[in-house]
């Protein structure tokens, strides 16, 4: 089995430009804020999880009151582009990747419709011999090996999520670069021709410990969302398995579109 372990530099970070806001403008002054903190965010002189300049900084600096910051930050919370921390102050949001309950299939797609230079890497690939749960989900005999496919997703260089899965044996002819190049439900539906017939997901929350938050680069105790999914074929048979572990400040699992689930689909949700 093949493992890969990549490292990505991040980009040199330009600096903080210079606010320009006119105060005989008909423009109010706290949106000419929030256009230039916005601005700068998307630039990338503020980047996820920087701390934004404090009120008091802002209102020193640029003359106007702590109403117009506040109000200036409102505007960029709405877009999700910030957010409060209690006692903390403001901070740059992390870009999330969002997954609905109607597309519980579609994780690899939903990544890359983020829109954020998404991408991912294979961290392991190849014939493997399961541990016994997963040989059971499969219905294989102890020894029988399993096509393993580990994936780590990225929102523009920084780990997201991991995914640790294995395939049916009918999936042990797939090449490195198919598997690199493509989602799972695409190798099991064009490459093999299988048809899914429904799917299990079960979600919880737990700590990422030290494996994954090496991965993840995050500490072993912070919070990830655990995706354990199961796909089944229509004739019975597991597709493919696999349990993601999502850095719970990059990912959210909406509810909104439960009532689309049809018979092909079941979800379960665990707090923990």
């Amino acid at each position: 089995m093949t493992k890969k372990h990549k490292t990505t530099r991040p980009r040199p970070k330009p600096p903080l430009s210079r606010a320009q806001l006119e105060r005989d403008s008909a423009e109010p002054m706290y949106l000419q804020l929030a256009r230039w903190l916005e601005g700068e965010i998307r630039r990338g002189a503020l980047r996820p999880g920087q701390l934004l300049p404090s009120e008091a900084t802002l209102c020193r600096d640029l003359r106007i009151s702590r109403i117009t910051v506040r109000q200036a930050t409102d505007q960029l919370i709405e877009k999700r582009l910030v957010e409060r921390r209690q006692g903390k102050g403001t901070f740059v949001a992390h870009h999330l990747i969002r997954h609905g309950a109607q597309n519980v299939n579609q994780l690899f797609d939903s990544l890359f419709a983020s829109g954020h230079a998404a991408s991912s890497e294979l961290l392991a690939f190849g014939p493997a011999e399961p541990p016994p749960e997963v040989a059971a989900a499969f219905g294989v005999p102890a020894g029988q090996k399993l096509l393993r496919i580990d994936r780590l997703y990225l929102l523009q260089g920084r780990p997201v999520g991991a995914g640790l899965g294995w395939m049916l044996p009918d999936a042990l002819g797939i090449s490195e670069k198919d598997a690199a190049e493509h989602s799972t439900a695409r190798l099991l539906e064009s490459f093999l021709g299988l048809k899914l017939e429904r799917t299990e997901l079960a979600i919880r929350a737990a700590a990422a410990g030290s494996s994954i938050a090496r991965h993840l680069r995050i500490a072993p105790r912070a919070p990830v969302l655990v995706l354990h999914r199961r796909r089944l074929l229509v004739d019975g048979r597991t597709g493919d398995l696999t349990r993601f572990y999502m850095n719970a400040e990059s990912y959210e699992f909406s509810c909104d579109d439960l009532l689309a689930l049809d018979s092909r689909s079941s979800l379960k949700l665990f707090a923990a």
